[in-house]
């Protein structure tokens, strides 16, 4: 065997290396991730697909974790301001979850204290449906929801009671 025979026999078997074609493993894992191929494409093809694919699921879950945390912060942003309107101190340190919970609590405390007070009530109303959106927008949801709508129920039926108790 000649010496250029040779160099054409090892450039042959490299280019063959470099073009294996799809393995079982590497197609199974596109179609798990639903990515759509050419069944003829070649491993290092496969194995770019796959590299592309986890580089884009990266960066997307990055742009979903920083838009999350920005809505979370700007709701509790919304929560400390609510807080300070019905005259709670918010520690900075205070969990998001944990001062809804106050507000809610100081609202439904606030609401029986003036029961007799329209002017009152009615302030507290509007207080409730910011709570209430706030609530609704960390669980996902936006707007007038059901826990705003059970609020309200229960703003009116406090309503009905001091009107029938007054009269």
């Amino acid at each position: 065997m000649t010496i250029s025979s040779i160099n054409l026999a090892m450039s042959a078997s490299s280019y063959g290396a470099y073009n294996q074609k799809l393995t079982n493993s590497t197609k199974a894992e596109l179609e798990k991730l639903g990515i759509q191929y050419n069944p003829n494409i070649t491993e290092a093809e496969g194995k770019k697909l796959l590299a592309q694919a986890k580089t884009q699921n990266a960066k997307n879950n990055s742009e979903n974790s920083m838009t999350q945390n920005n809505q979370k912060d700007s709701l509790f942003e919304k929560a400390k301001k609510l807080a300070q309107e019905l005259g709670i101190n918010v520690d900075e340190k205070q969990n998001f979850e944990s001062l809804l919970s106050i507000i809610e609590n100081t609202l439904e405390q606030k609401i029986q204290l003036n029961s007799n007070n329209e002017e009152m009530l009615k302030k507290l109303e509007g207080l409730s449906r910011e709570l209430a959106n706030i609530q609704a927008q960390s669980n996902g949801s936006s707007g007038y929801d059901s826990t705003n709508q059970a609020l309200m129920t229960s703003l009116e039926m406090l309503s009905q009671y001091n009107k029938t108790f007054l009269y």
